[in-house]
């Protein structure tokens, strides 16, 4: 057993890093300007770097995008999409 597990340590946590609107559009095989219509229409999750600014930089979290689009895959035809997060 290593010191760790012998005193019950937690293992440590790990952090996803924000990826850039042309890779989240080449993860999701669409274009960059199909990605951010979708994220401004509210259908796939994005974070704005300024969300005051008139023109939003938005960067993406990949494990989020593969859950949007597990959910679209599990979803009956005709279902409504889930609610925008804001």
């Amino acid at each position: 057993m290593t010191a760790s597990q012998l005193l019950g340590a937690a293992p440590a946590p790990t952090f996803e890093h924000f990826v850039d609107g042309d890779t989240a559009a080449t993860f999701l095989g669409i274009t960059r300007r199909t990605l951010l219509q979708k994220v401004r229409d509210g259908k796939i999750p994005g974070h704005a770097l300024d969300p005051s600014a008139e023109k939003k930089d938005w960067r993406f979290l990949l494990s989020e995008l593969h859950a949007y689009m597990v959910s679209c895959e599990t979803r009956p035809p005709g279902a409504r999409k889930p609610p925008r997060r804001v």
